[in-house]
């Protein structure tokens, strides 16, 4: 197993903030001397902390699982 992980795809994305949240970001991003992309790719990874989010997002795969299913059967 390598030590190193496989580096990450990124893909380009255009999203649209309020002002005061932009102005957060940049400045986390220069105390921690890193890059606005890097602050909101690990704070969008922490939402798989998330419960209820959790719950829900397993709820639609099953009920897909379900609909594929029955499709094929």
């Amino acid at each position: 197993m390598a030590l190193i992980k496989k580096q990450a795809v990124i893909v380009p994305r255009e999203i649209r903030i309020e002002s005061s949240v932009g102005e957060l970001l940049d400045d986390y991003a220069r105390f921690i001397d890193s890059s606005a992309d890097h602050v909101v790719n690990s704070v969008l990874k922490k939402l798989w902390r998330d419960p209820e989010y959790r719950k829900w997002r397993n709820d639609r795969r099953n009920a897909a699982q379900a609909a594929d299913t029955k499709r094929q059967g």
